[in-house]
């Protein structure tokens, strides 16, 4: 009897401790990816994502130029593939890594050129489309510093001001009446050229800046209207090289003088970097998030001070 007792008593305390574990595991709401699959139609590549539970919102990501990757951040969620990686060479879809770091799993599409792509939620699973980008032959690759979104307010330049940097930099900045307008960057011939993508500008501001006095690399900035949006061309000299940032709604572009070393097989601020390249494109992104990517993707180990906050754009 005594052991029928015991006997009995243990099975009420399995029973206890699988009861927890379900709880525990209903609290946890972790996710698990499930399986992966790749089809080529035309010059479109599907990826579909089925996870164990339906997805409540689409995962936050970021794209890579060099080399050209795509990342898909899924919170609270396992990889039960069996594998961490897998090839695939569908279109321009190499491969995909699918890394889990604790309970977080993110999703890596190796690209052979960088691609657009759409995502949305079919039940339980994640499908997106991977598309490529349209260039022009005769332009450098276009750099899209941000993605315009709509506002019911029409987006307009409000002033262009030019001034010469500490380091003798030339520092273009553009006020825009709304933050969310869409810029794209690129190099053409021996000029930069940035668009201002259904930004308006004002008949003033339609003019052509000789800025030889202040001796930078910059000669003229002319801004003229282009279709819905506004362009502006800048002109250097010699050598050099740019970077562009934005604050709220105020648009920085700095090109910055090159100091030929001879002694250098690579000229500029950045030839000394002999890693892989990383090019970032983000926009209204919180900074805190940014600089754990950025540790995520170079190895390192970042404490940020809890006073560090706000959002960014920057490529």
């Amino acid at each position: 009897m005594k052991q029928i007792r015991q006997y009995l008593l243990g099975i009420v305390g399995l029973v206890v401790l699988l009861a927890l574990g379900l709880v525990n595991a209903q609290e946890s709401g972790t996710n698990t990816i499930e399986a992966m699959s790749v089809a080529q139609q035309g010059s479109l590549v599907n990826v579909r994502i089925t996870f164990k539970e339906p997805l409540k919102s689409l995962p936050p990501a970021f794209s890579v130029t060099t080399p050209p990757r795509i990342a898909f951040d899924f919170a609270n969620t396992t990889n039960s593939l069996g594998k961490a990686s897998e090839t695939y060479n569908e279109g321009d879809l190499r491969s995909a890594n699918i890394v889990q770091v604790e309970d977080r799993t993110r999703v890596v599409l190796n690209l052979l050129k960088t691609m657009n792509y759409e995502a949305s939620i079919d039940g339980r699973s994640l499908l997106l489309t991977l598309a490529p980008r349209a260039t022009a032959e005769s332009a450098g690759p276009v750099e899209h510093f941000a993605k315009g979104r709509q506002s019911e307010v029409p987006n307009a330049i409000r002033d262009i001001s030019f001034r010469r940097g500490k380091d003798g930099e030339g520092r273009i900045t553009v006020d825009l009446t709304d933050a969310n307008a869409g810029i794209d960057i690129r190099q053409q011939g021996a000029s930069l050229i940035v668009d201002f993508v259904k930004v308006s500008l004002p008949e003033h501001l339609r003019k052509r800046l000789d800025v030889t006095d202040f001796a930078t690399p910059v000669l003229t900035v002319n801004t003229v209207s282009k279709g819905s949006g506004a362009r502006m061309t800048i002109t250097p000299r010699g050598l050099w090289e740019h970077n562009a940032y934005q604050t709220d709604s105020q648009f920085v572009i700095e090109v910055k003088p090159i100091i030929e070393n001879p002694n250098k097989l690579v000229q500029g601020t950045r030839g000394g970097y002999q890693g892989e390249k990383l090019s970032l494109n983000f926009q209204n992104v919180d900074v805190r998030r940014l600089l754990q990517v950025i540790g995520e993707f170079t190895g390192m180990n970042m404490v940020v001070s809890d006073s560090v906050g706000g959002s960014i754009t920057l490529i």
